[in-house]
């Protein structure tokens, strides 16, 4: 029996919203020009820096994440210039992707999914390619749910004098990035995942390496243009460019508030916590980790499979029909044979205990055996260490 009015998002994004964070964005209108505005915009600019520990200024951006990844690719390069673009994940080959649509010449290593980028692999594809500027990666691709180790591409990068542009759309607020300290040129995240904050808003921080290129780009850019973007933030009194979506700056400013309130490194501990907890209860039920062969795993959210003659999408259909929670079926070449559920964000012990039980309750059903408790006591068991 159906008795859900509303659904409990453990997508890879979007996901739930903390009701502090609703009601910030459901407030009374105010003008994007306003002194209140740039007050508030001055607090969340702040925010940022201190959650990424950088002094680079935050670049908001009114779109989604992959906005963002393009305004990089337009705003650095210029049509001809040769890029390397790891590409073991859906959203590795969309930054591929985007390169390829404005005219870079892109050379993609790293294409098989079930593997992790080798540092050897990365540095034959550089000296093979003398000419490139950059390299392009997800840090924690939500097609495989496996971890990049970032510093460990910069220091090969560096050494050959490339820039690394790295997608952290779906890590930021779940897994540390140090933006300073991990000398990336570019970072770009999103405010609907680990943000716990609604879709619509990006930013970037770019180094100055990376700012020293967006002088020499010759790519025509109108609404995502990072010098225009800059300068409005850098002024006496700051804004954006164009109509601000001001309740997604109230809505993410909020979320920060609520991460500055439980601690930085807190948040990153509780995240680490919940997805060691549930892929605990995952491989206790019987689910295999994907991929199988796996350096890290991202703490944001896990991939797996079920067992052998279970449809993934029968599980994800009566989880959703009989508990209300939604997770997502797997990408690419794993659409079939993977299911991936999210731990990011708005996420705490509850919702790992209730996904964990609802989720092998219906299983158990499926293959028509009295409940083992074998996930859910695995789950319990890391919870309460």
């Amino acid at each position: 029996m159906k008795g859900y009015s509303d659904v409990l998002i453990y997508t890879p994004g979007p996901v739930n919203v903390p009701p502090r964070v609703l009601e910030a964005g459901a407030r009374p209108m105010i003008h994007h020009r306003s002194d209140e505005f740039s007050a508030t915009l001055i607090d969340l600019l702040a925010k940022l820096r201190w959650f990424f520990k950088t002094e680079a200024l935050p670049l908001l951006i009114h779109t989604s994440g992959r906005g963002a990844m393009e305004g990089t690719i337009l705003n650095l390069f210029s049509r001809g210039d040769k890029i390397i673009s790891v590409c073991n994940g859906k959203f590795g080959e969309m930054f591929a992707e985007i390169g390829t649509a404005h005219g870079l010449n892109v050379v993609k290593i790293c294409e098989d999914w079930s593997k992790d980028l080798s540092m050897e692999e990365l540095e034959a594809a550089i000296i093979g390619s003398p000419d490139a500027k950059a390299i392009t990666l997800c840090h924690g691709d939500t097609s495989t749910a496996r971890l990049i180790d970032i510093p460990s591409v910069v220091a090969v990068a560096k050494k050959h004098g490339l820039l690394t542009l790295v997608d952290c759309v779906s890590t930021a607020g779940a897994i540390p990035i140090d933006f300073d300290s991990w000398g990336a040129d570019v970072v770009v995240a999103a405010s609907q995942k680990g943000l716990m904050s609604p879709t619509g808003l990006s930013v970037a921080f770019l180094s100055e390496a990376a700012w020293r290129y967006t002088d020499t780009s010759t790519m025509g850019k109108y609404y995502i243009d990072f010098k225009d973007i800059k300068a409005y933030l850098e002024a006496s009194k700051p804004e954006t460019p164009g109509s601000t979506p001001v309740s997604l700056v109230r809505s993410l400013n909020e979320a920060l508030s609520m991460m500055k309130e439980e601690g930085r490194e807190e948040v990153f501990a509780r995240h680490a916590k919940l997805a060691g907890a549930i892929r605990a209860g995952l491989t206790a039920m019987g689910m295999t980790l994907f991929p199988v062969e796996c350096m890290v795993r991202s703490d944001a959210l896990t991939t797996f499979a079920p067992p052998d003659g279970v449809s993934p999408g029968v599980l994800k259909n009566a989880l959703k029909d009989r508990f209300g929670i939604m997770i997502a079926g797997g990408l690419g070449h794993f659409t079939n044979t993977t299911l991936r559920a999210a731990h990011m964000g708005y996420f705490y012990s509850r919702d790992a205990l209730l996904f964990v039980a609802a989720l092998e309750t219906v299983l158990d059903r499926v293959l028509s055996r009295k409940a083992t408790g074998k996930g859910i006591a695995a789950c319990m068991d890391l919870l309460s260490s």
